[in-house]
């Protein structure tokens, strides 16, 4: 099994375990997926053990989700940090810590906890007011 299957898989066990679901790849892409033809997810990922977690976005990442969002109701881009859990950002709290309309590259999403918090979240382009738990997700998609 590759690193993909993994971090995708602790994703897809939450949202299986929630609900019945239709879930497809978008595209050729790795990263998105389709829930019910209307909610889309981009999957990040990050391999470091211990907080902070960091999630870089080129700008081909940024132009993917711009199109993908334009296709669907809802977008939301999913951070899994290793084993510790899964920071679920819906577009909004996304534009707020990247700026979509800036071209200056690359960006990057940091996700911070100590054990037993929630995830306080700064971007390249600015943070979060407040945290997002790790049992926010998969609710919050639906």
């Amino acid at each position: 099994m590759n690193n993909i299957d993994f971090f995708h898989g602790v994703v897809f066990s939450r949202i299986i375990d929630n609900s019945p679901n239709h879930i497809e790849k978008y595209g050729g892409n790795n990263s998105f997926y389709i829930i019910n033809n209307k909610t889309s997810i981009y999957i990040k990922y990050s391999q470091k053990r211990i907080s902070p977690w960091t999630f870089s976005f080129a700008k081909t990442h940024i132009e993917e989700i711009n199109k993908v969002k334009n296709g669907f109701e809802n977008i939301f881009i999913v951070l899994v940090c290793n084993d510790n859990g899964i920071c679920c950002l819906n577009y909004q709290e996304f534009c707020t810590v990247i700026s979509v309309e800036s071209n200056d590259f690359p960006k990057w999403i940091k996700a911070r906890r100590q054990k037993g918090e929630k995830y306080a979240v700064t971007g390249s382009d600015g943070k979060l007011t407040y945290k997002i738990g790790d049992s926010d997700f998969p609710q919050k998609i639906y």
